[in-house]
Protein backbone atom coordinates (compact mmCIF):
# COMPACT_ATOMS: atom_id res chain seq x y z
CA UNK A 1 0.00 0.00 0.00
CA UNK A 2 2.79 2.42 0.68
CA UNK A 3 4.49 2.12 -2.65
CA UNK A 4 1.07 2.49 -4.46
CA UNK A 5 0.59 5.44 -2.26
CA UNK A 6 4.09 6.76 -3.03
CA UNK A 7 3.73 6.30 -6.87
CA UNK A 8 0.74 8.34 -7.38
CA UNK A 9 2.30 11.26 -5.34
CA UNK A 10 5.12 10.82 -7.80
CA UNK A 11 2.65 10.40 -10.74
CA UNK A 12 0.24 13.55 -9.34
CA UNK A 13 3.72 15.70 -9.32
CA UNK A 14 5.45 14.48 -12.46
CA UNK A 15 2.21 14.71 -14.85
CA UNK A 16 1.62 17.88 -14.49
CA UNK A 17 5.60 18.96 -15.67
CA UNK A 18 5.87 16.43 -18.04
CA UNK A 19 2.43 17.74 -19.84
CA UNK A 20 3.94 21.43 -19.93
CA UNK A 21 7.35 20.40 -21.02
CA UNK A 22 5.54 19.12 -24.10
CA UNK A 23 3.90 22.27 -25.16
CA UNK A 24 2.06 22.91 -28.14
CA UNK A 25 4.08 25.69 -29.35
CA UNK A 26 7.94 25.09 -29.39
CA UNK A 27 8.70 28.31 -30.15
CA UNK A 28 7.68 29.41 -26.71
CA UNK A 29 10.09 27.57 -25.24
CA UNK A 30 13.54 29.81 -25.05
CA UNK A 31 16.68 29.59 -23.11
CA UNK A 32 16.89 32.07 -19.96
CA UNK A 33 18.56 35.26 -20.82
CA UNK A 34 19.72 36.31 -17.34
CA UNK A 35 19.59 34.76 -14.20
CA UNK A 36 16.57 36.88 -12.99
CA UNK A 37 14.92 34.84 -16.18
CA UNK A 38 15.70 31.59 -15.20
CA UNK A 39 14.82 32.36 -11.42
CA UNK A 40 11.31 33.29 -12.65
CA UNK A 41 10.89 30.63 -14.80
CA UNK A 42 11.54 28.10 -11.86
CA UNK A 43 9.53 29.59 -9.74
CA UNK A 44 6.69 29.89 -12.58
CA UNK A 45 6.92 25.79 -13.01
CA UNK A 46 5.92 25.67 -9.54
CA UNK A 47 2.90 27.61 -9.60
CA UNK A 48 1.93 25.71 -12.76
CA UNK A 49 2.34 22.62 -11.22
CA UNK A 50 0.71 23.00 -8.57
CA UNK A 51 -2.51 24.90 -11.04
CA UNK A 52 -2.64 21.23 -12.65
CA UNK A 53 -2.32 19.19 -9.73
CA UNK A 54 -6.39 19.84 -8.92
CA UNK A 55 -7.45 19.08 -12.21
CA UNK A 56 -4.80 15.70 -12.63
CA UNK A 57 -6.94 14.39 -9.33
CA UNK A 58 -10.19 15.36 -10.51
CA UNK A 59 -9.15 13.51 -13.68
CA UNK A 60 -8.12 9.94 -11.77
CA UNK A 61 -11.12 10.18 -9.37
CA UNK A 62 -13.65 10.80 -12.58
CA UNK A 63 -11.77 8.34 -15.11
CA UNK A 64 -10.45 5.47 -13.05
CA UNK A 65 -11.76 5.77 -8.97
CA UNK A 66 -15.81 6.44 -9.58
CA UNK A 67 -16.24 3.55 -12.43
CA UNK A 68 -14.39 1.12 -10.17
CA UNK A 69 -16.41 2.27 -6.95
CA UNK A 70 -19.72 1.88 -9.21
CA UNK A 71 -18.82 -1.70 -10.31
CA UNK A 72 -17.46 -2.54 -7.17
CA UNK A 73 -21.12 -1.84 -5.76
CA UNK A 74 -22.76 -3.22 -8.40
CA UNK A 75 -20.51 -6.47 -7.67
CA UNK A 76 -21.38 -6.45 -3.70
CA UNK A 77 -25.35 -5.83 -4.79
CA UNK A 78 -25.51 -8.56 -7.45
CA UNK A 79 -23.40 -11.41 -6.67
CA UNK A 80 -23.14 -11.07 -3.06
CA UNK A 81 -26.59 -9.92 -1.70
CA UNK A 82 -28.29 -11.07 -4.40
CA UNK A 83 -27.17 -14.26 -4.50
CA UNK A 84 -25.64 -15.35 -1.79
CA UNK A 85 -26.76 -13.54 1.80
CA UNK A 86 -30.18 -13.03 0.63
CA UNK A 87 -31.43 -16.39 0.32
CA UNK A 88 -29.54 -17.14 3.43
CA UNK A 89 -31.08 -14.70 5.13
CA UNK A 90 -34.21 -16.31 3.62
CA UNK A 91 -33.78 -19.77 4.46
CA UNK A 92 -32.21 -18.92 8.46
CA UNK A 93 -35.31 -16.42 9.11
CA UNK A 94 -37.43 -19.32 7.84
CA UNK A 95 -35.69 -22.15 10.12
CA UNK A 96 -36.19 -19.85 12.99
CA UNK A 97 -40.12 -19.06 12.26
CA UNK A 98 -40.88 -23.48 12.49
CA UNK A 99 -38.71 -23.10 15.85
CA UNK A 100 -40.01 -20.36 17.21
CA UNK A 101 -43.51 -21.43 15.97
CA UNK A 102 -43.32 -24.98 17.42
CA UNK A 103 -41.93 -24.13 21.00
CA UNK A 104 -44.77 -21.41 20.94
CA UNK A 105 -47.64 -23.79 20.08
CA UNK A 106 -45.68 -25.94 22.78
CA UNK A 107 -45.75 -23.38 25.45
CA UNK A 108 -49.46 -21.48 24.53
CA UNK A 109 -51.46 -23.24 27.14
CA UNK A 110 -49.14 -22.35 30.02
CA UNK A 111 -48.98 -18.82 28.37
CA UNK A 112 -52.57 -18.43 28.54
CA UNK A 113 -53.12 -19.50 31.94
CA UNK A 114 -50.48 -17.12 33.48
CA UNK A 115 -52.11 -14.48 31.58
CA UNK A 116 -55.52 -15.67 33.17
CA UNK A 117 -53.59 -15.48 36.95
CA UNK A 118 -52.28 -12.07 35.71
CA UNK A 119 -55.63 -10.57 34.77
CA UNK A 120 -57.17 -11.49 37.88
CA UNK A 121 -54.44 -10.25 39.59
CA UNK A 122 -54.80 -7.01 38.32
CA UNK A 123 -58.56 -6.81 38.48
CA UNK A 124 -57.94 -7.48 42.72
CA UNK A 125 -55.56 -4.71 42.71
CA UNK A 126 -58.40 -2.51 40.59
CA UNK A 127 -60.92 -2.98 43.18
CA UNK A 128 -58.62 -2.65 46.16
CA UNK A 129 -57.33 0.88 44.94
CA UNK A 130 -61.35 1.77 43.98
CA UNK A 131 -62.23 0.82 47.23
CA UNK A 132 -59.79 3.15 48.50
CA UNK A 133 -61.15 6.38 46.11
CA UNK A 134 -64.68 5.52 46.90
CA UNK A 135 -62.88 7.14 50.33
CA UNK A 136 -64.23 10.85 51.11
CA UNK A 137 -60.39 13.13 51.63
CA UNK A 138 -61.47 13.74 54.87
CA UNK A 139 -61.40 10.11 55.66
CA UNK A 140 -58.30 9.05 53.69
CA UNK A 141 -56.86 12.65 55.82
CA UNK A 142 -57.91 10.96 59.01
CA UNK A 143 -56.06 7.62 58.16
CA UNK A 144 -53.30 9.24 57.54
CA UNK A 145 -52.86 10.16 61.76
CA UNK A 146 -54.53 6.74 62.89
CA UNK A 147 -52.35 4.14 64.54
CA UNK A 148 -53.47 0.88 63.27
Amino acid sequence: MGDLGAGLILACALVPAISFAQSSDPTNLKAPETLEEAKEGILNIGDKVAEGIPGIVASIWEDEILPLAKKMATFAKEELWERRLKPLGARLRQEIGNLLGEEVEKRKPLIEEELEQEKQEVKEEFKEQAGEAGKGLWERFRGLFREE
